[in-house]
This record gives structure tokens, sequence and C-alpha cells, in this order.
């Protein structure tokens, strides 16, 4: 990792198409020590019917004491997705079939990747479990039903998986994003309220493409935030519908696209700040989701950005 208070990392899945070795080197060429590393099995970096076998284990730890490079978090986003849904053809493209096989396969994931951090060294799993309800963010006349009970849906789901974590020594992390339970600030503090153990990982892009103040979301966590993803945003305003590549909507809002830091509109260095002034202390992941850039050159923007914004050594303070 670099030195100082904070370090910056990459995420390998824009990197997946390489394969994990020219993944690692591509990584390695940036300057980064550190690593978020997919266990998905679309993204092909490790073996998803090895992910609880140890002779896997010990070849991924040779690939990267090879590569010079640490896996700060194993992370799994589709295939854990099925745990808690949807479970209908939405989902289809990880696995088809019922919803009790889909449960059953997003449960086996989420154990393999937390078995997969332990065995290769990595101190984090973060994990998206999917959603039961979408529709329960609404207030509806005469039902009681909320998003609490997504939030106890989800404690009941997980139970399994975080005594695994707490037995291997694993942190479980979770990402706000409008397809997990989590998706907010106000359901973030739900979730860690009913769940002590669970740690965040903040996306300030993801909760800024829902309407949160990017600077705001990141403050107040009082030690809750373990990790941090770091990319950029565009909102659409016209009223046609956005041209151009990389757009999607998160909700009933604006379309969005998420960009290389520095070609958005997010501002960074108040962004850093603020993780700064809160104290924060863990590893900063460029995530590359930039649809106009080639991968290595946005990620390359990207680092070059947040190296400038991110203290190398201890600051001395004020100096007058």
């Amino acid at each position: 990792m670099m030195p100082g208070p904070i370090a910056v990392g990459l995420c390998l899945a824009a990197l997946a198409p390489l394969g994990l070795e020219d993944a690692l080197r591509v990584a390695a060429r940036s300057g980064v020590g550190v690593v978020d590393l997919p266990a998905d099995r679309t993204f092909r970096l490790v073996d998803g019917d090895r992910l609880d076998d140890a002779s896997h284990h010990r070849a991924l730890r040779s690939t990267l004491g090879a590569a010079g490079i640490e896996v700060g978090c194993v992370s799994n986003s589709r295939d854990t997705q099925l745990l808690l849904g949807p479970h209908g053809p939405h989902t289809d493209a990880v696995l088809a079939g019922p919803a009790e096989a889909k449960r059953a396969y997003g449960l086996r994931a989420a154990l393999g990747t937390v078995r997969l951090a332990a065995g290769i060294g990595a101190p984090q799993a973060r994990l998206m479990l999917g959603v039961p309800d979408l529709g329960r963010w609404l207030s509806w006349w005469g039902s009681d039903v909320s998003w609490q009970d997504n939030i106890e849906a989800w404690s009941r789901a997980a139970a399994p998986v975080l005594e695994l974590a707490e037995r291997l020594g694993v942190q479980v992390l979770v990402e706000p994003h409008p397809k997990q339970v989590v998706y907010d600030p106000a359901s973030a503090r739900a979730l860690l309220t009913a769940v002590p153990g669970a740690r965040l990982c903040l996306d300030p892009a993801n909760l800024a493409a829902v309407g949160h103040d990017p600077v705001a979301a990141v403050r107040g966590w009082d030690g809750h935030v373990a990790a941090v993803h770091a990319k950029d945003l565009e909102r659409w305003r016209d009223p046609r519908d956005p041209r151009g590549a990389g757009w999607t909507r998160y909700g009933p809002g604006p379309a969005i696209r998420f960009r290389a830091l520095g070609s958005g509109e997010l501002p960074w260095p108040s962004v850093v700040a603020a993780l700064l002034d809160e104290g924060y202390r863990g590893v900063v992941y460029v995530e590359h989701e930039d649809a106009l850039l080639p991968t290595e050159q946005g990620m390359a923007n990207s680092l070059a950005v947040l190296r400038g914004l991110l203290p190398e050594t201890a600051a001395r303070g004020r100096t007058w």
C-alpha cells in the first residue's frame, strides 16, 4: 500500500477481460499495491466452483505474491445478489430456475466469498445480497409494511454468512446501491443498527446518483466506513432522452452515467477532505465505469486525480 493515512487501490472488475495475471500486471504498472478482487463467476478472475478450495487459495496467493499485489477486499455483486433477489427473470442471466434454487446459489456464493477472503488473507468481503422488495420504499395506504422489513430479511438471510465471517476473522462490508437493501444513508444506518458487525463500503457517486450530497454522505459514520469507491458522475438535465454511451437510471430520477475522476461533476476535493476530517484511514479504490474512455486510460486519469488530493505522508497541519 502507499504510505500515508489513506491508501489508493483499484477494483479489478473492469480488468476482468484480461484474466487475473494480466489484470494484476496492469494494477502493478499503475503503482497500486492493493486491489478489490471480484469472486463472481461472470468475471472469471477466480474459479467460482472452488471458492472454498484451499488448493485454489494457495494458487491465488502465489499469483498475487508474484505480482506484488495485496487483496484488501474480495467482492461479490452478482452471484450473491440471488440470496435476496429479485428471483424472477431479472437474475436468470446468473442462474435460471425457481426462487429456492436461486437463494441457495446466492448463499453458497456468499459463504464461498468469505472463505476465499480468509483463504488468501484478505481482511474484507464486500457482499451485495440483493433486496426482497424494492417497492417497500413507498408507503402504501393501510399497510404497515416498510423498508424495515427488508432490513430484517437481510439480517435473517445473512446470519450464516456473518457467523462464518466472524469465525474466520473477515469483515463483511455492504455498499449502498439502488439494487440493495442498503441503498441510501437512512437504510445504511438502519442496517448498521440491526447488524452491528457489518461495515460500509461507501461510493459517493452511487449516493449522488440517487440525489444525496456526496460530501455529506461520507460524514457522520462514526468509524463504520471500512472502504471507499472512487468514480465521478454526470447527471442528465435535458428533458429529452440522453444521447451517448453509458447512460442509465437509478430509480425514477434523471439519467446518470459514471465517469473517471475529473470527468464528471462531483466535488472530489471536498469528498477527500471530508474523509480526512472524519479520520478515515482505509483504502480508496478507483472503480472504472466510464463508457467514454478506454479502461486503462480512465483508471490512470482517476488515479492521478486521487493521488493529487490525498496526502502522501502525515500533513504538518496549520503553518501560520
